[in-house]
């Protein structure tokens, strides 16, 4: 069977979670025996990171005379041309970023929605991309074949939604790179706080994600404030990620707990390759999202042995299952109740956690998709 993927987000600085989600998609098709997997991304003028992956592809191809900036607004309102009519014929495309792209070399094409974000939290997405995604979703929906989503919590609320049939939405959870089963030393990690300004012998509650509205942080610094002095001497709350869209309320907030002496550092964007000794070297990992497509980080986390805290909807209960603890997400009170309580019990033994993650593959991810487009054919 012949695939091909289109990876430009892949192809960036700074990688988002639909980059982490394609390389590793992209890595476990091109490591699949009777698959030939093609790639395709935009890099105008050679002006493009070259995208990492650890399988290199059969064939990858390059447009380097159209932006993509261009060609997505192109695509976004309907009148962009099909951006394949110079590369093999393939069975299967697979569009990783919500929109269905035309297209004349494939036979069938299965387009990826992460989540609804857009739909239920309107006012966290930012405004030129809510635009973009009203568009598109609904005539990605309509063109591709099959789509494919990240969670069953999220394949709900397409069917429910979209009126899809159940039966063309097929679900491939993330599990997280191999690199955070990977143990690192006390050693390493304590060069790693150091890398980002951490006290190397200090503990910390950890999170990962931008500063965007749904990510709830003004409730998890909130929580933070409401910690015993005793917990909160021992423990800084570190928050990793770059600035998003609407910070402005959470910044004031980070910024007022600072100022009145909080220990709470913002460390901006992690490369890739420290997040697993950070989050390896954390007590508690804590997610506290309003609303989530998957929920990755608990099980990068989890890889890693690092227990979890996180909020209490659906998604992030299919995640976690019984590993992980809840709290409300519209509750700063109920979170410090759940990270307290966290930080007094014994910390899991690593392989019970582990447990959680391996439940998911990436080989079973890659068979779903192979199956359905067999059934397609």
């Amino acid at each position: 069977m012949k695939i091909r993927i289109e990876i430009s987000s892949v192809a960036s600085k700074y990688r988002s979670g639909v980059a982490q989600y394609t390389r590793l998609l992209t890595d476990a098709l091109s490591a699949t025996k009777n698959v030939t997997t093609f790639v395709h991304y935009f890099d105008f003028l050679n002006r493009q990171p070259s995208p990492e992956l650890a399988n290199s592809p059969a064939k990858s191809n390059r447009n380097k005379i159209v932006p993509l900036k261009v060609y997505a607004k192109a695509q976004s309102f309907g009148f962009a041309p099909a951006f394949d009519p110079h590369l093999s014929k393939v069975d299967l495309t697979i569009f990783p970023n919500f929109a269905t792209w035309p297209s004349i070399a494939t036979k069938h094409s299965a387009t990826v929605v992460h989540d609804l974000t857009y739909l239920y939290f309107p006012e966290a997405v930012e405004e030129k991309n809510l635009g973009h995604l009203r568009r598109i979703v609904p005539r990605s929906i309509k063109k591709a074949d099959f789509i494919i989503t990240v969670s069953e919590s999220v394949k709900a609320e397409l069917v429910k939604e979209f009126s899809l049939n159940p039966d063309n939405c097929i679900v491939t959870p993330i599990p997280p790179d191999e690199t955070f089963f990977v143990e690192h030393s006390t050693e390493e990690i304590a060069a790693v706080k150091t890398k980002y300004g951490l006290n190397p012998t200090k503990k910390y509650i950890y999170f990962i994600g931008n500063l965007e509205p749904r990510k709830n942080l003004k409730t998890l610094i909130e929580a933070y404030q409401l910690l015993p002095a005793k917990i909160k001497g021992e423990y800084s709350l570190v928050l990793a990620g770059g600035k998003g869209w609407k910070t402005e309320s959470t910044q004031t907030t980070l910024d007022a707990a600072v100022a009145q002496g909080e220990s709470i550092q913002h460390i901006g964007f992690v490369d890739q390759i420290d997040s697993p000794a950070l989050f390896q070297g954390a007590s508690l990992f804590v997610m506290p999202s309003l609303y989530e497509g998957f929920g990755m980080p608990i099980l990068e986390a989890m890889a890693g042995g690092t227990p979890v805290v996180a909020s209490n909807i659906p998604v992030l209960r299919e995640v976690g299952a019984t590993y992980a603890t809840y709290a409300n997400p519209k509750s700063a009170d109920s979170f410090a109740r759940s990270i307290a309580e966290a930080l007094k019990t014994p910390r899991p033994d690593k392989k019970v956690l582990q447990k959680n993650v391996l439940r998911y593959s990436w080989q079973d991810n890659v068979q779903k998709i192979i199956n359905k487009t067999e059934q397609l054919s």
